[in-house]
Formats: C-alpha cells, structure tokens, sequence
C-alpha cells in the first residue's frame, strides 16, 4: 500500500459509481466504473458493489464511500479553541435537539470548524457494512458534499451535484471545504452532472446554525444569483475539477471517467488516498444525557423505616433442620 492509492465509491438509490486511484498510473485515475442499484434491497446493493470491485481491477487499497441522502442537511459551526468535553456535550445536544448524531471536526487555517451531519445513520452503517463484505478494504463513510468539495477547486464557492433522476444536492464551499449542503430538485436538466460556481458569497451567513427551512432559503437566495450570472464567452460551463492540484482531464460526459460522472467519487478516493490532508472520520455518537441536563428527570424521596435491621434466626437454618428429622426418626 502506496500514498496515493485509494478508491472512491459513490452510492445513491439507483446508482453506484467508483474509481481507483494509482500513484504508478499517469493522472493518477487507473480505473473507473458505473453500476445500477436498489438501494433498499441488501442483496442488489451487494451485487452492485461486487460488480464494481471486479471492475475496478479488485483493489487492495482504502476505500471511500459518499454518499448524500434525501432529507441529508450539512452546515458547520465554529468550535475554535473549544475543549474536547465541550464537544461531546455539544454532540449530546445536538442530537437529542435537532437529530444530528453524525458530525466531523475541519481545519482551516486558525479556525477549525464542527460540521454537522443529519441522515439515516443506520442506513449509512448499513452501506458501510455492505462494501466490507463486497470485499472492498478499511472502508470509511462520508457526506458527498465533504467529498466533493476536495476536488472543486480553489476558487469554488457554489456546486450544484445531480446524481440521478430526482437525486441532487447544492453547497457552499470555501478553501476546498464544505461550508453547507442541503438536497433540492432540478427537474428538466440532463443526470448526471454537476455545476460550479466562483461567485463572491458572504460567509457571515453561515457563522450560526440554522433550521433546515431557514438554511434552504439562505441557499435559495444564492442559488437565484448564480443563475442570473451571464454565461462565459464560449458558450461553455465552467466545470473543471482539479485532481490534487492537477487539471482532471475534460472526459466526454458519456464517458465513465467524465467529470459529470465521477466527480463525487475522486473527491472520496483523493481522502482514501491520503492525499487530501489531515482529515477526521465521521463520528456517529449514540444518544446520551448531557452534563447539565442529567438531573432534568422525574424523581422522588422514599422516608427509610427508623426500625433496626432484624438479624436473621441462627436456629432455623436449613443444615438444622434436616439433622433435626433425623434425629427425630432414630428417636422412633
């Protein structure tokens, strides 16, 4: 196992999408594949994730899956300079407050950030579990959006991902990290494909949490201005993803390695790869009392009787009883 190796799967209802990662291959990209899927049928998902390892060449390397579900909602929080018990009891609330059990600590520069994850964690460990047994190696999860947000570029700043027929998500990005993601519909535009935007967005917007109602809108708002943006001279999107600091190849979009394809998949393989930095897993937590909630609880006081404890009777012990029975039988 090399630096540089990794692979990187892509999973949504319908479709599984994955690359390979060579550090010996020119460009870095060995292998790449597409397979239809059931995702709520365990045996076709398994199927489909078998397919995909034999076509990728039966990696040995790390994997990476992402994924981004319906309802899924992403934004961040600044925890600079926070201790660890802080986070955990920040974790505890907000699970037991806003169902988010799913969160990852960021660096960026000074500041490191908490981005908090809401999906179906069971059904996430459930895709986890089923590319270990497809045989797939050290498998690890993500959120789509941290994925692709590794491969966007440095100037992106919004990116609308369409995965397939009535699956897509947008996202803030900033220095190469996801800022906040929510689903939405893009009915009419061709599947799969993806938009990337450089426009000038006020972070500020972003520096509290938000409901998902008042995160949507906030998106909305940007979303309106990127499609009133005039389009380039040439007539083109500007879609270009960038491979560890490498221009990735303008692949024809039918083409299996387009970008329009694979791009959440390179994203996942470049971090299974290591060559994304030092990045967290994803920490799912179980629910728990928080510190200064544990008392917020129904009790009562039951008054202990004042009587002395009563000692057990010495002479009716079991052992006497019986040499007693046998006396008294001898005695006849």
């Amino acid at each position: 196992m090399n630096r540089g190796d990794g692979v990187g799967i892509e999973i949504a209802d319908s479709v599984v999408r994955g690359v390979r990662l060579r550090h010996d291959v020119n460009g870095r990209l060995s292998a790449a594949a597409e397979f239809p899927v059931n995702l709520s049928d365990d045996n076709s998902t398994l199927d489909a994730l078998v397919l995909l390892r034999a076509e990728l060449g039966d990696p040995d390397e790390p994997a990476r899956v992402a994924t981004f579900p319906d309802g899924a909602m992403l934004q961040r929080i600044d925890i600079t300079g926070q201790p660890g018990p802080y986070l955990n009891e920040l974790r505890s609330k907000l699970d037991r407050l806003h169902g988010i059990n799913s969160t990852v600590v960021i660096e960026d520069g000074p500041r490191r950030w908490l981005l908090l994850i809401r999906w179906d964690a069971a059904g996430v460990r459930r895709i986890e579990d089923l590319a270990e047994r497809a045989g797939f190696i050290d498998v690890t999860i993500e959120p789509s959006p941290l994925a692709l947000a590794r491969v966007a570029g440095p100037h992106a700043t919004f990116l609308r991902r369409l995965v397939a027929q009535g699956d897509a998500h947008r996202m803030i990005v900033k220095n190469r990290l996801p800022v906040a993601a929510i689903g939405t519909s893009a009915p009419g535009r061709s599947h799969p494909d993806l938009d990337i935007s450089s426009i000038e967005i006020a972070m500020a917007y972003f520096e509290d949490f938000m409901t998902d109602p008042a995160l949507g809108e906030v998106i909305d708002r940007i979303d309106e201005r990127v499609a009133s943006e005039p389009p380039a001279a040439d007539g083109s999107a500007p879609l270009a993803l960038e491979l560890v600091d490498v221009a990735y190849p303008p692949f024809p979009p039918h083409d299996q390695r387009s970008a329009q394809r694979q791009a959440v998949a390179l994203g996942a393989a470049v971090g299974a790869a290591g060559l994304a930095g030092p990045l967290r897993p994803v920490d799912m937590i179980i629910s728990t009392v928080a510190v200064d909630d544990q008392f917020d609880r129904p009790w009562a006081v039951e008054e202990l009787s004042a009587l002395p404890d009563q000692k057990p009777d010495a002479g009716s012990g079991g052992m006497k009883r019986m040499t007693r029975r046998f006396r008294s039988r001898k005695q006849r």
